[in-house]
């Protein structure tokens, strides 16, 4: 039985390192997301006070990729 003890031990301490693993890469695509969230707001927000030149260049934006 001593076999069976030890096989779950490590399984239960492997699955706890893919947890705290699986916790800290959420973390990091969470805060990527935001800091990507901000740029976007900071981006959009610098486009719309930008004044088109006097002949019409700057008034449409072409987004297409």
């Amino acid at each position: 039985m001593g076999g069976i003890t030890s096989y779950i031990a490590q399984l239960s301490t492997s699955m706890a390192q893919y947890s705290v693993q699986q916790q800290a890469s959420v973390s990091m695509l969470k805060n990527t997301m935001d800091s990507q969230e901000a740029a976007s707001a900071q981006l959009i927000e610098s486009l719309s006070e930008s004044v088109p030149s006097a002949d019409g260049r700057g008034v449409l934006l072409d987004v297409r990729a």
